[in-house]
Parts: structure tokens; C-alpha cells; sequence
């Protein structure tokens, strides 16, 4: 079953589909007219090389304001050549004005239009070739949209997440609309519904393609939050409705009363489970790099568009990005040496056979040397920014942040230090706003007089245009006051952060925490997402500081009995946590009886849903915790698979 996730074969298989598609529209010399949105999952599939020698396409257009002039100039010089169109709008479902202008004022033979879809996306039944717009059928919603004669050619590619960060980290980058709109939580409280029905849709296509190309059958299942039920819910649905007679047996071979013994778990969280992390400070090499700099598609960055970090091409990168960036200078200092040694192991003989040997090594050497330089240049910029107090104050946030969590500091102490950070006006607003969200979590929501200060100086200092973010905040249950916590409608736990803390030791006091737990990542906390997916496997942290009668220690199979009392008393719902198998149900009098187990050291798939955004910081510590598990003998391959990446700076930002 794990030779079936090479998540290394995903981008070979989107680039293989896009160069048929190419291929199959014609074999004229083409224009590619790309959605800006698309152009980095381009770039990440292949290069403009790669794509000239295997299709017909010479040039690529941005759609851009400017795009009727461009397309008219272009295709005055190159008559003969075809446009292509290629948008992404799973999202947004509204094509960009540019492409209608030009749709409706150029008079095209036939407009081919490459759209990114899911392969079990329901809409894709209406995609007709060839046929204009005035024939007698539902059309398709894109064709909807367009006023032209010409005839329409719809071809759908089919996406698959792809790894770009890290072999088990597939991100769909579907977070995030073309506005930069969070669809998860959007700016306006009364487009959560629709926001969010639009993300669970993409979200489970997502998954339903990704198991059916790998041929996976779940057979347990978890979810953390309501969407995330939603999500199981419909997902098993639909994959339901899919099997046919063959699939059917398969699953009754493999599952039925006589089991196999092959695992495949599916556990599902959803942000509100634990907003805290995302506005803590990330201490991980990839974790500030996201804070500085900010990943975008195609393990690029949006501050330093010259940083090209994939992992696939810099086993540096690959060994140092989920460690302490505290660790960083002694694995660099390391690696330089070693480099180096390798460099004077000059064979010091006149044997040709060593000779020629070390010469064939020397250009990976040298590869090798430019990329440790590459990552003691990049470490060093960041030192550079962290280290400048003046300007970044990292040391003062990370403190804050600690005595806030740990309870170092009172609600007053808590409170004025907020408040000098606001009459200071030495730090970015968004940053204020995170710590002050952070309080607000840590204390269950705001003492009313507390809140209503805050909230004054802020407008203060920031103007009044900071009322409205300050609003979104409050709905989301991020900054709020203890009156108005019970009037928001999110799922934000119900206690203070101290109880969480110690129920689910989040905040570990061992000599060494950073080799036993998961908290290298952020200012000694683990986050709450890791602790929860945890408890389904390992109740050790739970039978120590919560309550010492549990029905296991540790599980193969994923396990939620009696965690939904600890559930109920952190978010006031015992049924935001569920559970349930995807087996076929057994025949009646008969037991499942299990003939057979996984090879010794064999690791179970489990597929971990992240419905809202996840973390750098969080995918180093499930990282750790894998590890963890299998030193246990809970041999699991934790394949994470997220709608996409969030961050302290994302988390708060709101579309204005």
C-alpha cells in the first residue's frame, strides 16, 4: 500500500496530462494565455525548456489588464499561431474580466480553454467539445460567461497535490481565492457558509482523487471539528457511490471477516480545533523562512523571489528544514567540514581507477559546497533580521509570547505589555493584533474593561480603518471580550489555556524538552493539533495529566474511546471528535477475524486532513511524532495533505 503513495510520481503525472492536452488541441505553434494564479504550479511542474521540445507552445502571456493589446499584437506578428487559454477558477468560478474582454472583441475561429478541475469534479459532465454557445444544453459555468461567437473548446486538467515542500506533504493550494480571500475564515462573517462549502468541496475531490490513483481504501476513520465531520461524511459518500462489483469484492478480500491486517487511517482536523499555533512564532529553519519571507507555490518566496527552496534538488534544505533554527549553525558548521575533508581525500597514489573516482566526484562536491553556502548565507540573513531589535524585537515577542502561555505574567502584566508594544509604534500592526489574539486565547476571551481598552488604543495608534479587522477578529473568536465569547459562532475552546495546557502537557517541563517532546518548534509549546492526532494512538500524555484510567495506552488502529469527555471540556461539544469504520459491515453471527499481518517495520499509511491551513511548525512536530510512534512499534507514515499554508501573518490578515 505504501509503494502506492511515491507522491514523487504526482508531478510527472500532471506534466505528462498537460503536454497531451497541448498535443491534442493541434499541432500549430501555440500561445499560452496563463491565469496568473496557475503560473507557479507551472513553474513547478516544468520548465519553458521542457515544455517547447515536448508541445507546440512558444510563448507564454500573463492575463493582465493589458492582455487585448498583448493578444492583438502577437497574433498580427504570428497569424498562424493558436491562443490557449489556462485559468484556474475553483475558487473564485468567475473568469478574469481580461480573458471576457477579449473572448467578446477578438473574432477566434475557436477558443481553447485549459481549466483546472478535479478528475471527480461533477461539473466536468457538461464539458462538451466543440460546440458554440447557443446550443441546446446546460452549459458549463465557464461557457456561461462568455460572449463570442466562436466556438468553445473546454478541456479539463485534472490536479493532483503534489509534493513541494516535502515527500508527505501535499498542499492543494485552494486556502486562498485570487483576491487572496482565506475561504476557511473569510473578512465577512456571512460568506463563511458559502466560503466554506466551496473549500469542503475542492478539499474532498482533492481526496477522493488522491485515492483513487493510489487505489487506497480506508478503513478508519477520524475527525477533529464540524467540517472536518462534514468532510468524512461526504467523502465516504461519494466513494461509496464509486464502487462497483470489483472494487466491492477487493474490499470484502481484504476487509471483510477475514481481515488482512492492511491499515489505512484517515484523521481529519480543522483550524478552529487550535488557532493559537498559527499566531505563535515559528522556530524552525522553514518556519521563519515563512514568517520572513513567506512561501508561495512552487517552494518559492514571496519576499526573496531569487530563494528557490526544493527539497528534491538540496539535500541541505531537505536535512535542515524542519530542525530548531537554534541547531542550525553547528549542523551547518558540520556539513562545511565534512564538505571539506571530502575535498582533501585527494587520492594521494597514482592508481587511475581511485584517480578518475574522485574526479567524477567533484562536480557533486562542488554542488554540495554551493548549496551549505547557499543556506549559511540565507541562516545569515535571517539572524540578521531577528537579531536587529531595533526594528524586529524578536527576543521581546518571543518572551511575551512564552509569559503568556505559562502564565509567567498576569492578565495585568499580560495586558501592559500590550499596551506599551501599541504606544511604542515601533512594530507592524499585524503583529500587535497577533499577540493581543493571543492573550485573548489564552484567557478565554478578555476581561470586558481589558477588551474595550485594548480595542481603544489600537484605533489610536492605527486609525480607524483597524476597527474593522478588530471585528472580523472578534467573530472568529480570536480577540474577544468574556461577554461577547458566547454570542461567536466558531468552535474556539471553552476554557483557559492553563487547563488545556496541562491536560494535554502542551507546555512540557522536561530538563531536555526538544529530544522528548515536540516542542522545538514554538516557544516551548507543542501545538494543540499534534496532542489531539496523538491521543488516537498514545494516551500516555493524556493517563498522566488528565486522567489515569484510559482503555489503552497504545493503538494500531486509531482510537477515540473516552477522549470525548477531555473533548466536551475543552470546546463545550464531546461530538467534535468522531470516529468510525469504513469497512464493510460484518455479516450477521460473524466476527472479524484478522489472517494476516504487515511485514515487521512496515508503516501504515495515515492520511492526516488539514481542513483551514497548517503550519511549518506543526508539520516538524507530526514529523517528530511519527518518529516517536514507531520507537513505540506504532509504525505509521503520516502523509499530510492540506488545502493549504497558514501562518501568524496570513491568520490575522483580512481582505479590506
Amino acid at each position: 500500500m505504501s509503494s502506492n503513495w511515491n507522491t514523487r510520481k504526482f508531478p510527472r503525472i500532471l506534466c505528462k496530462s498537460f503536454f497531451q492536452i497541448l498535443n491534442g488541441i493541434s499541432s500549430n505553434e501555440q500561445i499560452l494565455v496563463v491565469q496568473p494564479e496557475v503560473l507557479p504550479i507551472i513553474n513547478a511542474l516544468f520548465t519553458f525548456s521542457q515544455l517547447t521540445e515536448s508541445t507546440p507552445a512558444r510563448k507564454i502571456v500573463l492575463i493582465s489588464e493589458q492582455l487585448k493589446g498583448e493578444v492583438s499584437e502577437i497574433l498580427s506578428t504570428f497569424p498562424g499561431m493558436d491562443l490557449i487559454f489556462v485559468v484556474d477558477v475553483r475558487l473564485d468560478f468567475a473568469l478574469p474580466e481580461p480573458l471576457k474582454h477579449v473572448a467578446q472583441s477578438l473574432d477566434l475561429p475557436v477558443m481553447n480553454i485549459v481549466f483546472c478541475t478535479w478528475e471527480t469534479q461533477a461539473g466536468n459532465s457538461l464539458v462538451k467539445d466543440n460546440l458554440t454557445i447557443s446550443d441546446a444544453r446546460i452549459p458549463h459555468y465557464i461557457e456561461s460567461q462568455l460572449e463570442t461567437s466562436s466556438r468553445i473548446k473546454l478541456i479539463g486538467w485534472n490536479m493532483l497535490p503534489f509534493p513541494q515542500l516535502d515527500n508527505d506533504v501535499l498542499i492543494a493550494h485552494v486556502l486562498y481565492n485570487s483576491d487572496e480571500e482565506n475561504m476557511y475564515a473569510p473578512s465577512e462573517n456571512f460568506m463563511q457558509t458559502a466560503t466554506r462549502g466551496i473549500l469542503m468541496d475542492n478539499m474532498v475531490n482533492c481526496l477522493e482523487s488522491l485515492l483513487k490513483h493510489t487505489q487506497t481504501n480506508v478503513t478508519h476513520a477520524v475527525s477533529f471539528g464540524k467540517e472536518s465531520k462534514r468532510f468524512l461524511q461526504s467523502l465516504r459518500q461519494r466513494v461509496e457511490t464509486e464502487e462497483n462489483g470489483e472494487k466491492l469484492f477487493i474490499k470484502e478480500t481484504l476487509y471483510g471477516d477475514k481481515y488482512s491486517g492492511l491499515e489505512t487511517d484517515l484523521v481529519v482536523m480543522e483550524r478552529d480545533m487550535d488557532p493559537l499555533t498559527p499566531l505563535l512564532t515559528q522556530l524552525t529553519y522553514a518556519g521563519l523562512i515563512d514568517d520572513l519571507y513567506e512561501f508561495t507555490p512552487g517552494a518559492k518566496t514571496k519576499s526573496k523571489k531569487e530563494l528557490s527552496l526544493k527539497y528534491t534538488d538540496d539535500d541541505i534544505w531537505e536535512d535542515l528544514k524542519f530542525l530548531n533554527f537554534g541547531d542550525l549553525g553547528a549542523k551547518l558548521n558540520t556539513m562545511a567540514r565534512n564538505s571539506d575533508d571530502q575535498y582533501s581525500s585527494r587520492p594521494r597514489t597514482d592508481n587511475l581507477g581511485e584517480l578518475k573516482q574522485f574526479v567524477d566526484a567533484i562536480p557533486e562536491l562542488q554542488e554540495n559546497r554551493k548549496l551549505i553556502n547557499k543556506h549559511i548565507d540565507l541562516s545569515a540573513d535571517i539572524l540578521k533580521q531577528v537579531e536587529n531589535e531595533q526594528e524586529s524585537q524578536f527576543n521581546r515577542i518571543l518572551e511575551l509570547e512564552q509569559n503568556m502561555l505559562s502564565l509567567v505574567l498576569d492578565n495585568r502584566g499580560s495586558v501592559d505589555s500590550i499596551l506599551d508594544l501599541i504606544y511604542e509604534n515601533q512594530l507592524p500592526m499585524n503583529t500587535v493584533l497577533r499577540l493581543a489574539c493571543v492573550l485573548s486565547l489564552c484567557r478565554n476571551g478578555l476581561r470586558d474593561k481589558d477588551y474595550e481598552f485594548i480595542k481603544q488604543e489600537l484605533v489610536d495608534a492605527y486609525g480607524l480603518n483597524i476597527v474593522f479587522q478588530l471585528e472580523r477578529l472578534t467573530n472568529r473568536g480570536l480577540f474577544t471580550s468574556k461577554s461577547l465569547l458566547s454570542t461567536t459562532n466558531c468552535t474556539t475552546w471553552r476554557k483557559e489555556y492553563r487547563n488545556i495546557s496541562v491536560w494535554l502537557d502542551t507546555l512540557p517541563r522536561t530538563e531536555d524538552a526538544n529530544k522528548e517532546e515536540p516542542s522545538f518548534a514554538y516557544c516551548g509549546l507543542v501545538p494543540l493539533t499534534t496532542r489531539l492526532i496523538q491521543l488516537v494512538y498514545d494516551r500516555s500524555v493524556m493517563s498522566k495529566n488528565y486522567n489515569s484510567q484510559q482503555p489503552f495506552i497504545i493503538s494500531r488502529p486509531p482510537n477515540v474511546f473516552k477522549a470525548e469527555e477531555l473533548v466536551g471540556q475543552i470546546y463545550g461539544d464531546s461530538n467534535l471528535v468522531h470516529a468510525e469504520s469504513w469497512m464493510l459491515p460484518l455479516r450477521k453471527n460473524k466476527k472479524r477475524v484478522a489472517v494476516g499481518q504487515p511485514e515487521a517495520g512496515t508503516s501504515d499509511i495515515v492520511i492526516l486532513v488539514f481542513i483551514g491551513g497548517i503550519t511549518m511548525g506543526e508539520m516538524a512536530t507530526l514529523k517528530f511524532l511519527q518518529d516517536k510512534l514507531r520507537q513505540k512499534e506504532i509504525h505509521k507514515r503520516f502523509i499530510i495533505v492540506s488545502d493549504g499554508i497558514t501562518n501568524g501573518n496570513r491568520f490575522t490578515r483580512f481582505k479590506c
